[in-house]
């Protein structure tokens, strides 16, 4: 499951606790940042063979 994660401090542990493929957004971000990584995601998730 792809999640984004959205976090006002602590970003670095993202990394060691986050889901493999999601995208942490650090606040505050612009609308435009958080299509990019939903759009990222979803494109990733339909071009990889697992997720079929």
């Amino acid at each position: 499951m792809a999640v984004v994660y959205i976090r006002g401090d602590s970003a670095a542990e993202w990394a060691i606790n986050g889901f493999p493929n999601s995208i942490m957004l650090e606040k505050p971000f612009a609308m435009a940042e958080m299509i990019t990584a939903v759009d990222h995601l979803l494109k990733e998730r339909s071009t990889d063979p697992a997720s079929a």
